[in-house]
């Protein structure tokens, strides 16, 4: 398991589930907006987090979020 409470790894985390390069996606990036962002990658993101930290965030969860940071306060507060 990693910490993905630490923000440093969770945007490290996001960027390889998301295919993303490390220059496309900070804490304030609206998620659906990024270029690989799409409801099948919104899925395994949820599995993955859950999958490192035990963390179940829900769909209704995901759609209250706006940004990449929004996701991770759902974590650290999890």
């Amino acid at each position: 398991m990693i910490d993905l409470k630490d923000l440093d790894t969770f945007l490290k985390f996001a960027t390889e589930e998301l295919l993303l390069e490390s220059s496309e996606i900070n804490p304030r990036s609206e998620f659906r907006n990024l270029r690989t962002w799409s409801s099948l990658n919104a899925l395994v993101l949820i599995s993955r987090i859950n999958d490192e930290t035990e963390i179940m965030i829900s769909s209704s969860q995901l759609a209250n979020c706006k940004t990449i940071n929004d996701i991770h306060q759902l974590i650290v507060n999890g």
